[in-house]
């Protein structure tokens, strides 16, 4: 295979909450946030394959299932790309699990992880046409500028001034930013 689509990735997860639901013989819920390429699929806002399945959030003791699903839990160890309380702002994935219930993380979330990382094929999903003509640019504006979210989740100021200075240049390119009221939006930050 040369890479998930949307059917293939809502058939991928609804596979692995079947084979969760033969392991366990009890009530207990998982949970699972899905990020990077693979969320903005499921977000219906890239129409591109992505090569896996990147679970920010999951439930331990689904971890060695997941293994067998080719899930990569390991970006885990980039949750501060994340605004801080990006978990209030979770999406619903739409499958209903007997198991597992699947989350994305929301747009803007993803746009600020991505910007923070720099990485290329990152900067290219956050430009997509389908991504730039959904993101609520009011909400990506606090997120990157709010006290208690990407600030907060930034492991030191230098850190955080890289990502605004990334943030300010996405911005300036790409915002339609007569869509939105000046005293609303500042990039004055």
């Amino acid at each position: 295979m040369d890479g998930f689509f949307k059917e293939d990735l809502m058939e991928r997860l609804a596979r692995l909450d079947e084979d969760a639901d033969l392991l366990f013989d009890d009530d207990r819920r998982f949970r699972m946030v899905i990020v990077g390429g693979s969320a903005l699929i499921l977000l219906e806002t890239i129409t591109r394959a992505t090569l896996d399945i990147d679970a920010l959030d999951v439930s331990r003791e689904i971890a060695d299932l997941l293994e067998k699903y080719d899930i990569n839990t390991h970006v885990g160890t980039f949750v501060n790309n994340f605004p801080y309380n990006y978990e209030d702002r979770i999406v619903p994935v739409g499958i209903e699990g007997k198991r597992i219930d699947f989350y994305t993380a929301s747009l803007e979330d993803i746009v600020i992880a991505k910007l923070y990382s720099g990485r290329a094929t990152d900067k290219q999903d956050i430009i997509d046409p389908g991504v730039l003509a959904a993101i609520d640019w009011e909400r990506l504006e606090y997120l990157a500028t709010a006290e208690d979210e990407a600030r907060a989740s930034a492991l030191n100021d230098f850190r955080y001034e890289e990502f605004l200075d990334s943030y300010r240049e996405y911005v300036e390119r790409w915002c339609p930013c007569e869509n939105l009221h000046s005293e609303d939006f500042s990039l004055s930050m």
